[in-house]
């Protein structure tokens, strides 16, 4: 059980939100009652018999039964039955001890109002109600039982009909004020829990931007680094080769000057590539093709035409299964993440001697997701956060910029889904994602 809070609210707050619970705090204020009242019994008891007064020790004890039921009640984690018994126990004490004492003169009496204002802390308006009627009844009795002679206060002169309608117009303000004052309370109470859980929300929101905005930070960074090597190096190439394809041409070395554009066309079309993958990803979440209802299976098809040269070069077998969902979205960017995800298993291979890719789907929890697995050299522990992050590549001499996870990534998130790793070394590697659920129940 949680004890943080402790008695930092008021008890009022407390228990009304935990009415039928078992909380620490709520269940000790209600428990201290209960054996308050206990105690005060059993010196009544004590009284009695030391006056000899059989007749109030008969009484007293009776009256112990429900108290010990409420202390039982309170144990099991009750609270407003509790709490009604002990209210009710309390009136009809006070009533009893009235009825000995000075009856509806008796001191006693302004115990009732008490008890309205404690138990509208605690309990429902219902039953306000119910305890105000039984008060009622209660203040007849002391005044009608004394007129009729069912009982003889001690008070000198007797009782009067008009004491019982002051009495009932005095509870029954006392039981509006309560019903007024209460609701005044509770309504202030649920405003400011209403206020500071919105301002722990806008905090959380504030910090979840702020982690955000570092996180972009580190992204740009890496980024100004990255582009300023990756377009640095082919132009130091192509001015390299320039200066090779002069010093050729003057001397008529075809061959050589042939060679040397070469290179200079390749670290071009080096160059416009990382251009043109860099403009792609800032188009990811505002440049979207319409979506639309298609097969999955469908998408997996055209990746794997896509991928079909680089497939049977390393002859991988490629085992996708039947029966895959319906999808709702932009078809050309999840082809994308599928080749992505393809071709990052493929490189990622190793010598495996009987390469294969699973591309297939698991249901939980009657969500739908996907997987591309594949039985290569995996991916370490450290390392399995990291394959995501923009220009972030485990192997420096593979081919690309490290942008193809980090681009699988953002279609994910533009698509309203998810993805993660699972790798274990030599053992390959699976990647999981899901799409947010807009599309139909039949399957392809």
């Amino acid at each position: 059980m949680n004890n943080k809070s402790g008695y930092k609210e008021p008890l009022a707050m407390n228990l009304r939100r935990h009415l039928y619970g078992n909380e620490l705090q709520t269940a000790a204020a209600i428990s201290w009652a209960a054996i308050s009242s206990l105690l005060i019994f059993l010196a009544l008891i004590v009284v009695g018999l030391l006056n000899n007064n059989d007749r109030q020790v008969l009484v007293i004890s009776i009256g112990i039964l429900p108290i010990l039921i409420s202390i039982w009640l309170i144990r099991r984690g009750m609270i407003s039955l509790p709490s009604s018994i002990l209210a009710v126990n309390m009136i009809l004490l006070i009533t009893w001890l009235a009825s000995i004492g000075n009856g509806i003169y008796d001191i006693g009496v302004t115990a009732y109002p008490v008890i309205l204002i404690i138990a509208g802390l605690i309990l429902r308006r219902k039953i306000i109600a119910y305890l105000t009627v039984l008060i009622i009844l209660c203040l007849g009795w002391l005044v009608f039982g004394d007129i009729f002679g069912f009982y003889h206060p001690i008070y000198p002169s007797s009782s009067h009909a008009q004491d019982f309608f002051i009495a009932i117009a005095v509870i029954l303000i006392a039981s509006n004020s309560v019903h007024l004052v209460i609701r005044n309370i509770l309504q202030s109470l649920e405003r400011a829990e209403q206020e500071i859980e919105a301002r722990e929300k806008v905090e959380r929101e504030r910090e979840s931007l702020i982690h955000e905005l570092k996180l972009k930070n580190q992204e740009l960074n890496r980024f100004a680094i990255t582009v300023s090597h990756d377009l640095k190096t082919p132009l130091i190439t192509m001015a390299g080769f320039l200066g090779y394809l002069e010093k050729d041409a003057r001397a008529g070395n075809h061959e050589r000057l042939e060679r040397n554009i070469a290179q200079i066309n390749g670290a071009a079309q080096k160059m416009s590539k990382f251009v043109d993958e860099i403009l792609d990803l800032s188009r990811i979440g505002r440049i979207v093709n319409p979506p639309s209802n298609i097969s999955f299976g469908d998408i997996v098809q055209e990746a794997l035409e896509q991928a079909e040269g680089l497939l049977a070069a390393r002859q991988i077998e490629v085992r996708v299964e039947p029966g895959l969902p319906i999808v709702y979205v932009d078809r050309a960017r999840i082809v994308q993440v599928l080749q992505n995800l393809i071709t990052n298993s493929i490189k990622f291979m190793g010598d495996q001697k009987s390469p294969c890719i699973e591309i297939g789907m698991e249901e939980r929890n009657d969500e739908h997701i996907f997987f591309v697995r594949d039985n290569g050299i995996g991916i370490e522990q450290e390392n399995q956060e990291r394959v995501f992050e923009l220009f972030n590549k485990l192997d420096s001499n593979t081919d690309g910029a490290g942008l193809g996870l980090a681009f699988v990534k953002r279609i994910i998130e533009v698509h309203n889904g998810k993805i993660w790793l699972q790798s274990e070394p030599g053992k390959g590697s699976t990647f999981y994602f899901t799409l947010e659920d807009k599309s139909s129940k039949e399957t392809a």
